[in-house]
């Protein structure tokens, strides 16, 4: 990995966020997560910046959602913390709502730029931010329900707000999306 798991830059009162795991598809792992919590706190309490653009690094991924190597099992006790960011994601309670911008009070305007696929996480975050601009080849999904979990990151409630509800019952019962193009599955 070359720097960060997610860089956060500021200038002209721009917050610039960017998953930065290209070799893993901007898998979200424990780094990635504290830093992300770090990042929107950061934004919500600087009065310069006016705006937050999210992305992730190259043209494959946006994200593919949490790492399953290492957060997962390190959420699920499988796995015991091995340093300063996995002790902090067990023992911040209030991390994974910052992370997601649930019950975090933001009012500033976050724009998602998605240049690649998004899937778990990082289709779960989208419906927290203000504006999305997909490049061409995006591809979205809500796969948790394939790997026998619920979606952790509120698209269960948001995702019905923002599409219609009958096609947000299916992405989450049925794990569908657009990264996920299947014979007699629809996609969003």
């Amino acid at each position: 990995m070359s720097g960060p798991a997610l860089l956060y830059e500021k200038g002209d009162g721009i917050a610039y966020l960017t998953f930065n795991r290209p070799q893993v598809r901007n898998a979200v792992n424990p780094e990635a997560l504290c830093r992300l919590a770090d990042a929107w706190q950061d934004y919500a309490e600087d009065d310069s910046l006016r705006v937050a653009i999210i992305t992730g690094a190259g043209d494959e991924a946006f994200t593919a959602g949490a790492d399953l190597g290492t957060l997962i099992p390190l959420l699920s006790g499988a796995r015991q913390p091995q340093d300063d960011w996995d002790r902090r994601v067990l023992t911040d309670p209030q991390m994974r709502e910052r992370v997601m911008l649930r019950e975090f009070p933001l009012y500033k305007p976050i724009i998602c730029a998605i240049n690649g696929f998004s899937i778990g996480l990082g289709t779960e975050l989208l419906p927290a931010t203000d504006l999305r601009i997909a490049a061409a080849h995006a591809a979205f999904a809500v796969n948790e329900v394939t790997r026998g979990f619920m979606p952790g990151g509120g698209s269960a409630v948001r995702l019905a707000h923002q599409v219609p509800l009958c096609k947000a019952m299916e992405i989450l019962l049925v794990g569908s999306g657009s990264a996920h193009k299947k014979p007699g599955v629809s996609v969003w």
